[in-house]
């Protein structure tokens, strides 16, 4: 959502002199644009060339005296007959009895995309048309003070899937590793099956051969 800024004033029906069209243009002090004071046409129409094509999605609008108002967009690339498109349709500023009291005149009034006809949303647009009119107090004068144009907001850009890169790793349960019995253990082992020792294969209840048989083999391992 950034400023679509201003760079000149392409046309205008009517203006002050001391209110002229390129106060619009003033992005710090408000200074209104005004009609001529001869003028008794009760319409006022500028035409804004922007800093460069842009989508529109908010326009804010002060208010000096008007009571209808309606802005269009359109491109400095279209041939000079073809009409531009709405981009608010005519709005009531001001009430009939508020015109006629000269009251209520410098409102603001804010405007959003859901406000925009669809046809335009989302299009970039050069140029910008404000027609104002005052026909319920014809001698008095009118115009605008500002207006302010952004950019759509942006939508946040999805964030990507989880992958299984970035899943933190499953706990690893670490398992004991059997140790492989020796020779000599396993040849204890049988030994005792065969004699029916006793005591968990204790060599003391073995017979003399096989304990002799036991023996040579741990003298062997020790070789």
């Amino acid at each position: 959502m950034a400023p679509v800024k201003i760079s000149y004033v392409v046309s205008f029906s009517s203006q002050d002199p001391k209110y002229p069209a390129e106060n619009l243009l003033s992005e710090g002090s408000v200074r209104p644009w005004l009609g001529c004071p001869q003028d008794r046409s009760s319409r006022l129409s500028v035409e804004l060339q922007l800093e460069r094509a842009s989508p529109i999605g908010y326009v804010d609008i002060g208010n000096c005296g008007c009571a209808f108002l309606q802005i269009e967009v359109g491109r400095s690339s279209w041939p000079p007959d073809q009409p531009y498109l709405t981009l608010v349709p005519t709005v009531t500023l001001m009430t009939p009895n508020d015109s006629k009291l000269g009251q209520n005149l410098c409102g603001v009034r804010m405007f959003k995309e859901a406000d925009f006809p669809v046809p335009v949303v989302g299009q970039h647009w050069d140029r910008l048309r404000l027609t104002c009119s005052q026909p319920f107090s014809p001698r008095s004068r009118f115009g605008l003070s500002f207006i302010r144009l952004r950019t759509p907001q942006e939508p946040e850009p999805p964030r990507p899937p989880l992958g299984l890169s970035q899943l933190s790793p499953p706990a690893r349960l670490t398992l004991p590793v059997p140790r492989r019995p020796s020779a000599e253990e396993q040849l204890r082992s049988h030994l005792c099956q065969l004699e029916g020792a006793v005591a968990a294969g204790s060599p003391a209840y073995l017979s003399r051969p096989a304990r002799m048989v036991l023996s040579a083999v741990r003298s062997r391992a020790l070789r």
